[in-house]
């Protein structure tokens, strides 16, 4: 096993790509949140009634909303990245008439 801390290099680098797509920008902070995002969108889908249980944990309240404020601010990133993608691209087809 590698002594860095990464047991995939490459690995980091696409979700680092992910991010960047994703949200405009793959800062530390953004590259965590969509770990997090992802991770916990995972569990949902595929064990339901785990994250159920966890949120109906009174001690995991805090985290809980922790992560719903995620969501939120990746939805946010996401659709003004979207719309810095169109605007750009409008821009481009401007230029090639």
């Amino acid at each position: 096993m590698k002594s860095d801390k990464s047991l995939i290099p490459e690995f980091d680098h696409l979700i680092s790509k992910f991010t960047e797509l994703l949200t405009g920008e793959a800062t530390e902070e953004r590259v965590e949140m969509v770990k997090i995002w992802c991770m916990y969108n995972h569990i949902l889908k595929v064990m339901p009634p785990l994250v159920k249980h966890w949120n109906s944990v009174e001690d995991h309240q805090d985290a809980k909303k922790q992560i719903r404020e995620i969501f939120e601010e990746i939805q946010r990133l996401n659709e003004e990245n979207k719309g810095k993608i169109r605007e750009h691209q409008s821009e481009l087809n401007q230029q090639s008439h």
